[in-house]
């Protein structure tokens, strides 16, 4: 039977046994909403049985995931909570008109009047993105090729990370020793690609995201990533008049690199910016503020190379005398750097949150790179303001568990998992073939884009580049197996033509 309220699948609930109660549902017959059907043809190959990825006998339990992770990224460090405003308006105070243009004359004349202030509202959209699982027959789970197939393999490594401030989580169990590639759970694997597929969404959203670039149908829609929430274009969300004052501080490097000694050089930009937005900080009386500096890891790994030596000569030189404890100062503050994750800019170490999502450059994109070289952004992120009290980056998403199944509890096929973020609906059925779809509809807050800022176009030389973790990225890698194994085909009364068999 049908539950007789909506599915929750959180923490607390294993998502296989959710998938045995579906199961249990077709295998009664049960009617179901109208909704789209299985096509019949289900795709494989299966992680056991004859033909499956892993359905070969006698291997060992462990299995090693050699799959690019998406780590330490900005999605997976910003605090997350549900909304249900599709339009929210952020207002703002953006100034006073000017009460200084004249004096009164006479002491009985009246005195000037004060100048009102100014204001500017902002607004921003929900995002939407699904996938669905790999239509799988239901009845081909749970097999395997005879005693010889082992069902105890555990994934040593798991492929998939916590992101947005712990979405992701819940709803794709942690495979680190919990066998879920053993035999029967088949959903809950395919689930797991799914989780796989969308946090290889979201983590470039976070900065290319763009409205428009949804669908003219409404089934896939972006939200505001950083590349336009950091900008120097804010209007009013009503009336469409600039306002200044909301601009984020935005400069380009000219594709220079991060050891060059023209001026500006690296360090002189950088920490210009931050003593501009610590700067307006206090004067907006939203001191202190959390600050972190995004950038992708192999940018900061050399970015770190030099930067000890260009913070400790920022405006002076050196004697002959003074160059070895230099150097070595120089090698300590750089191992600091780096274990810590931290960027020592004018006497204050700013946490450094390393994303290697962030869009990069080479010479075939733009000539000014030189060959092995590339570019990339840096981005200045206000994460809390006035002591820590004020959140100012953070994620929202609609919450399907608060405003939308309460309203389903008569159609209960929907289920949803992380806190509301994700709903799921399993399509109905062509015979015993299904598949399982999900959705989710977030999007990236900045109440305070004028303590942002970006830093575009800096190039580094490494002497070899890192794997990258998305498959559009020119140094992603992965291969291997995709179509199943051959699995055995033994001799018997129905088999009579195999090699050495004669009459």
């Amino acid at each position: 039977m049908f539950p007789t309220k909506p599915l929750q699948m959180d923490s607390a609930v294993d998502p296989a046994k959710v998938m045995q109660a579906f199961a249990e549902i077709i295998a009664k017959n049960m009617p179901t909403p109208m909704q789209k059907t299985a096509t019949g043809s289900p795709s494989g190959p299966y992680v056991h049985g004859p033909g499956g990825l892993f359905g070969v006998r006698g291997l060992s339990r462990d299995i090693i995931s050699t799959h690019t992770q998406i780590t330490g990224s900005l999605g997976e460090s910003l605090p997350i909570q549900g909304s249900n405003e599709t339009n929210p308006l952020f207002p703002y105070i953006t100034g006073f008109l000017r009460s200084d243009t004249q004096e009164k004359n006479a002491v009985c004349d009246d005195p000037e009047e004060a100048g009102g202030f100014k204001t500017c509202i902002q607004t921003t959209v929900f995002g939407r993105k699904e996938f669905k699982s790999r239509e799988f027959e239901i009845t081909a789970t749970g097999k395997v090729i005879n005693r010889g197939e082992f069902n105890d393999l555990q994934i040593v490594n798991s492929p998939l990370v916590n992101q947005m401030g712990g979405l992701l989580q819940n709803v794709f169990p942690s495979l680190d020793g919990s066998g879920a590639l053993s035999v029967g759970k088949e959903m809950v694997t395919r689930m797991i690609e799914i989780g796989v597929a969308f946090q290889r969404w979201y983590c470039p959203q976070v900065f290319v995201g763009n409205p428009s670039n949804s669908s003219a149908g409404g089934g896939y829609k972006e939200f505001m990533g950083l590349d336009l929430l950091i900008g120097t274009n804010k209007i009013d969300a009503q009336t469409g008049a600039a306002c200044p004052s909301l601009y984020s501080d935005v400069k380009s490097f000219g594709y220079n690199q991060v050891s060059s000694s023209t001026e500006p050089d690296i360090y002189r930009t950088l920490s210009t910016m931050m003593y501009i937005l610590e700067r307006r900080a206090v004067q907006q009386n939203l001191a202190p503020v959390e600050f972190a500096i995004v950038m992708r890891s192999q940018l900061f790994w050399e970015l770190s190379r030099f930067w000890p030596q260009k913070y400790n000569t920022d405006g002076a030189t050196l004697s002959q005398a003074g160059l070895d404890n230099f150097y070595l100062e120089s090698i300590r503050v750089r191992d600091a750097m780096r274990t810590g994750s931290y960027l020592t800019v004018n006497s204050k170490n700013y946490r450094v949150i390393l994303d290697d999502c962030i869009g990069e450059e080479n010479q075939a994109d733009n000539g000014a790179i030189p060959i092995g070289g590339f570019a990339s952004d840096i981005y200045i992120l206000p994460l809390t303001a006035r002591g820590g009290t004020l959140r100012t980056t953070y994620w929202e998403y609609f919450d399907f568990s608060a405003n939308v199944l309460p309203q389903m509890s008569g159609l209960p096929v929907w289920f949803w998992s992380d806190a509301g973020a994700f709903i799921w609906t399993m399509g109905a059925p062509k015979n015993w073939c299904l598949d399982v779809s999900a959705q989710t509809q977030p999007r990236l807050i900045l109440r305070t884009p004028q303590l942002a800022g970006r830093l575009t176009d800096v190039v580094y030389v490494p002497l070899q580049h890192t794997n990258d973790p998305l498959p559009s990225q020119d140094y992603h890698v992965n291969g291997g197996v995709r179509t199943g194994r051959p699995f055995p085909s033994p001799f018997s009364e129905y088999n009579l033509s195999g090699p050495g068999v004669t009459s």
